[in-house]
């Protein structure tokens, strides 16, 4: 037993900081651990079934904090399937960080894989959601016993759909572990809300307005939901933990030709949506248009020439489904967006123009294959602002070594930025990647890779990177102006993230149209705390050829609401894009402010966040230390002093230590230290005869030691060496460490019965969700002073010493040279071969009185025969023969070399062939003999003329080389 490694796992695995210390697989990308982050990993130590939504902003490391869990259980052997749920996108990314913290992902990719890949026993497996709810593999996924669930981006798991039934179904099982992940848990509507966190405690009662209540919602904070955010990350730490972020809007100047496209298009635009109700279909077609018209002049293209060349007839059609495309199509975020079957955005709202252009006149028509014809000019003629003013932006930052996203709603703008951006921004094509719906996960994953290793820009469509973790870029580039402040803030915390290295830049640009003006100053500029920039980014003119920059701090975009707003009214994107086409966005911006003010107050009533003294207090309850450091600094000490491993990064073995699946026993054994005295327990979670948690503590002289300080004492106690001298006497007083463990190490505990015991009192539950625990103290461990004993225990246990009435002066003890020249092989010094000499002397003296007392004088025979035999005494009665290889010692050294000749005579002969080796012959000769050594050996001391069998105490060691070496070695 390797007692500082063994102690070192206890200590790493059950303190939730330094278990994320140990967290990377040893080559991967460094994952740097959070105070927030602990949090969590905590309750999931303690408290079990695992019943968590995780709620945290975006961008604070949500997938991370799972898998610390999942990894927790792993290696406690509490999991050994576990199941993985998340958007089609995210697969790869999933894969990915499961292998980050070094467990075994099986990703399931298509329905051909399911039933092949299910039957392996171990694994944590991935599947796209919509994969795994489909009905003929919904009960596939069903059926298996999981371990432990996990559901990332939660809120698409929605009231009434296939999706909510299956992970309904799925997490039924009350002592299932689960986690639920989502940036944006709360969307406005209290029961969508409350029907997932039912999921999570399937006893709360299915009545909605009962639990629509700030008590239920403070019951259930720091409970079964966790939510934090980006302010409160940084109070935690004390620190800017977040870069800053710095957003920009973009006005770039535009060409005659392109005034008039857009003068004719405003035209178009308005004349469709006269007279007609906001939710008729030549309304929608228009905010389609224009939508598309602002994104780019191919899209435009693309959509217009839908249009004018691809109606079949002219009848009319009826107005129906418009509400139902509106609603699929217009969330405020991008999760509310359902494109049912589709790849890309592009696809349903041309599903749409194909479906309600019919009902255009003809006079329409004639004004859309005009805006066509324009468009098509402006593309050939090589004259888009926006695209050489996009290139100018990417150049500039590209040459300062940023690396940039460019992001759009639509695929064919992707196609066709792709296709230029590059060659205008001066770059080749191994230095730009693409993401787009419909992209297979492969080729998702070389794409992300290529991007990050060698790529300068990144291209992709909003679709192709929800959920997607991009801080690997600084620079974020909206082509098209988000309606939504929702959808705005969604594509910033791609990259505004807490592992962003960069302080981040955000632009949207605008062109120097009437329409896109009106944008920019009635929307953006009413509801964002925008102003001219100056200094904040490029200069305007060359290098970036744009007519003006806006920006703003985006941590502070939004303008305060009034204190007297009492708007109710609100609005969705179309709305909002209505409102653009109509030139009435001045009408709708109390209603915009309203649905941000509505949104976060349902938010922060429904999903409210712990103080951060109730943060800090949990976590002081079970961390000493919260230097990052200090804390490093120790472990490279520990790890150097006691396990001889000089790691500057101490993570690789840290990760390594705790990776086992089982866990070792440590010995209930009283260790002989140099001066330092305390004893050690344990302070356990028993949940049905299983730790579920412990930890390590030492007492000593009145003081109680655990975590990092804890390490920092076994330093000082073990770095002289260490001895097991026996078993432990497991009588101690407890008391106290069981008040400690209540009022301290495991006082959350108490939240959780106060949850249950609430919620039942208010009859909101129909029963109990967590299982209850026991606190256990057990001893496991003393360490005894033994001063300069502890160089004797090192050699021989000192419970023989104590037999043979010897103390530690009556001890030579060897140098490290001797140990050096006898297991070198080396031609044997002159005190080697004095030693044997008097060792043989000894022995004949030994056997020979042995048998005169038995015998008397005559039956028996002791004999010398080492110059002609493979071993050295011969003794011979009337029982038989007995052969005897004697090895001598000056000092205390218990080790025999043997030939190969020597050793195949001891095994032929084995039940007759004894090894004597007589030590410490310098100061008063020890004698332990050994019988049968290769053969289940057993060993005994010679004390006063008596054989004591001391195999217990001693084992017997057995190294090859040219020949091999016996070393005789504790037991313990």
């Amino acid at each position: 037993m390797n007692l500082p490694e063994v102690l070192l796992r206890e200590i790493v695995l059950h303190s939730p900081n330094l278990f994320y210390l140990s967290l990377t697989r040893p080559g991967a990308r460094e994952i740097i651990p959070f105070l927030h982050q602990f949090q969590p990993l905590y309750h999931a130590m303690v408290q079990r079934p695992i019943r968590m939504l995780i709620a945290d902003e975006i961008g604070l490391g949500k997938t991370i904090q799972a898998l610390a869990i999942a990894r927790y259980l792993y290696v406690k052997g509490e999991v050994r399937r576990a199941l993985i749920l998340v958007p089609k996108i995210l697969r790869e990314q999933w894969k990915e960080e499961v292998m980050r913290v070094g467990l075994i992902p099986v990703v399931i990719e298509s329905g051909s894989e399911v039933e092949m890949k299910l039957k392996k026993r171990e694994g944590f497996f991935i599947v796209s959601i919509d994969l795994a709810k489909m009905p003929e593999h919904r009960e596939k996924f069903l059926s298996v016993d999981w371990d432990l669930v996990i559901v990332d981006e939660v809120h698409n798991v929605t009231l009434g759909t296939q999706r909510y039934e299956f992970v309904r179904a799925l997490v039924e099982r009350k002592d299932l572990n689960v986690i639920f992940l989502s940036a944006t848990p709360h969307r406005g509507d209290p029961r969508d809300y409350l029907s997932r966190i039912i999921l999570l405690d399937p006893t709360l009662v299915e009545d909605h307005s009962r639990l629509d209540s700030s008590e239920f919602y403070n019951k259930a904070m720091g409970t079964i939901v966790f939510r934090r955010t980006k302010p409160m990350v940084n109070k935690l730490e004390g620190k800017n933990v977040f870069k800053k972020c710095w957003f920009g809007a973009v006005v770039v100047g535009i060409t005659e030709e392109e005034r008039e496209y857009f003068r004719k298009l405003n035209t178009l635009l308005f004349e469709l949506t006269k007279d007609m109700p906001k939710n008729s279909p030549q309304a929608l077609l228009a905010v389609l248009l224009n939508k598309r018209a602002s994104s780019s002049y191919v899209s435009a293209m693309e959509t217009l020439s839908r249009i004018v060349h691809g109606i079949a007839s002219k009848s009319e059609v009826p107005p129906e489904n418009v509400e139902k495309y509106i609603e699929k199509l217009f969330g405020l975020g991008y999760e509310d967006i359902d494109l049912e079957d589709a790849q890309e955005y592009d696809e349903i709202v041309n599903k749409i123009i194909e479906k309600y252009s019919p009902i255009l006149s003809k006079g329409q028509l004639k004004k859309l294959e005009e805006l066509l014809n324009l468009a098509k000019e402006i593309k050939e003629s090589e004259k888009d602002s926006k695209l050489k003013v996009v290139a100018s932006l990417i150049k500039y930052h590209v040459e300062r070594g940023e690396k940039v996203i460019v992001f759009t709603e639509f695929k064919d703008t992707l196609e066709y930025l792709k296709r230029y951006l590059p060659k205008l921004a001066g770059l080749d094509d191994r230095e730009v990647s693409v993401l787009y719906g419909g992209m297979s996960p492969k080729d998702i994953e070389q794409e992300i890779s290529k991007f990050e290793s060698e790529g300068k820009l990144l291209i992709s469509t909003d679709v192709a990177s929800e959920g997607l973790n991009l801080q690997v870029a600084s620079v974020l580039i909206n082509y098209e102006a988000p309606w939504s402040p929702i959808k705005l803030e969604q594509r910033v915390g791609r990259i505004w993230r807490i592992s962003q290295k960069r302080d981040v830049k955000a632009y949207t640009i605008f062109l120097d149209s009437e329409i896109d003006m009106y944008v920019l100053d009635n929307l953006y500029g009413k509801i964002m705390n925008i102003r001219e920039a100056i200094g904040s980014g490029p200069k305007v003119g060359a290098p970036v050829l744009a007519e003006k920059i806006l920006g703003g701090d985006f941590e502070n975009i939004w303008k305060d609401i009034p204190g007297d707003f009492e708007g109710r009214e609100r609005v969705t994107e179309y709305d909002i894009g209505y409102a653009i086409v109509k030139r009435e966005v001045e009408g709708y911006r109390r209603a915009i402010l309203n649905t941000l003010r509505i949104l976060r107050q349902n938010m922060g009533i429904a999903v409210p966040i712990e103080k951060i003294e109730n943060i800090k207090r949990e976590l002081r309850d079970v961390i000493d230390e919260f230097d990052d450091e200090k804390v490093v600094k120790i472990l490279r000490n520990y790890l150097k002093v006691l396990l001889k491993k000089n790691a500057p990064n101490p993570t690789p073995i840290l990760h390594g230590i705790t990776s086992y699946s089982k866990e070792n026993t440590i010995p209930r054994v009283s260790i002989g230290v140099r001066k330092h005295n305390g004893e050690l327990f344990f302070i356990k979670i028993v949940d049905n005869g299983k730790d579920i948690h412990r930890i390590p503590v030492v007492v000593s002289n009145g003081k109680v030691f655990y975590g990092v300080k804890l390490l920092e004492w076994l330093i000082e106690a073990l770095k002289d060496g260490y001895e097991v001298l026996g078993p432990v006497n497991p009588k101690s007083p407890t008391g106290k460490l069981v008040g400690m463990a209540r009022d301290r190490f495991y006082r959350i505990r108490g939240k959780y019965e106060n949850y249950e015991s609430w919620l039942i009192r208010k009859q909101l539950k129909k029963g109990k969700l967590f299982r209850k625990t026991r606190i256990v103290v057990e001893k496991i461990a003393e360490f005894k002073p033994i001063g300069k004993k502890l160089e004797v225990a090192r050699i021989i246990p000192l419970p023989i010493l104590e037999m043979l009435g010897l103390s530690e002066d009556d001890i030579e003890f060897p140098s490290g040279e001797y140990g050096f020249i006898f297991q070198r092989n080396f031609v044997p010094l002159e005190d080697i071969l004095k030693a044997e000499k008097k060792a043989m002397k000894i022995v004949m003296e030994l056997e020979s009185r042995r048998l005169r007392d038995e015998y008397g004088d005559t039956g028996w025979e002791v004999k010398d025969v080492s110059l002609h035999e493979h071993y050295d005494i011969l003794v011979k009665t009337q029982e038989g023969e007995k052969y005897i290889e004697v090895k001598g010692h000056l000092p205390l050294f218990l080790h025999a070399e043997l030939t190969e000749a020597e050793i195949n005579f001891a095994k032929e002969n084995k039940d007759k062939y004894w090894i004597y080796i007589v030590a410490n012959i310098k100061k008063r000769p020890i004698i332990v003999k050994v019988f049968r050594p290769f053969d289940n050996p057993r060993i005994f001391l010679v004390n006063e003329n008596e054989d004591v069998d001391i195999t217990e105490y001693i084992k017997v060691n057995i190294r090859h080389k040219e020949r091999a070496i016996l070393s005789l070695t504790k037991s313990f």
